[in-house]
């Protein structure tokens, strides 16, 4: 891409066909629409027939998800991929969805906007990407630090004593409920 600014004139780029190549874990639908599945939370589809890019939840719903959402579609408005006022949830709970903007009529023959969001979602997530791994080391090593602790994360229990009844089953013979005061009986 070369940019061109003459400082006597209004400003003027001028986009050259990007010479970029990226690898994604994507797919491509029989309508042609391109599904990529790179990121844990959210698969995105590009669908160039419908001219949106649509972000939808893998199995959770939550803050956490509408925030990467947003992040996603923060970073395709500031990049010019998509018209930030028509950002919106789409029809699938938990989606939201934009519509890409569409090069001037001279511009068309030159640059794809399938390319150009496609290319600027990859490079979301090569930024996305350390936060990710962030977040998956840290679920690892609490699960690690739960069922292998270390000695310094530890004590000796020692001897423990049993008691006749221990528990909330069954702590009173006859007891038909093992939570709350219904079908207690209280021994004297």
């Amino acid at each position: 891409m070369k940019i061109v600014i003459d400082n006597s004139k209004p400003v003027q780029i001028k986009i050259d066909k990007p010479d970029a190549v990226v690898e994604l874990k994507a797919r491509k639908t029989m309508a042609g629409d391109i599904m990529i599945f790179y990121y844990p939370d959210i698969d995105i589809m590009v669908s160039p027939s419908k001219n949106k890019i649509f972000a939808l939840s893998k199995d959770q719903y939550g803050d956490h998800i509408y925030a990467t959402q947003s992040r996603l579609f923060e970073w395709l408005r500031k990049h010019g991929v998509v018209d930030p006022s028509k950002t919106r949830g789409g029809n699938v709970f938990g989606s939201l969805e934009s519509t890409m903007l569409i090069p001037e009529e001279k511009q068309k023959d030159k640059i794809s906007p399938v390319d150009v969001a496609v290319y600027s979602i990859a490079k979301f997530l090569h930024e996305e990407a350390p936060s990710v791994r962030a977040y998956k080391d840290y679920e690892n090593n609490f699960d690690k630090s739960l069922t292998e602790p270390s000695d310094e994360d530890t004590t000796r229990l020692g001897k423990v004593p049993h008691e006749p009844r221990q528990g909330t089953v069954n702590t009173y013979p006859g007891s038909t409920a093992a939570y709350g005061l219904v079908g207690y009986y209280y021994e004297e």
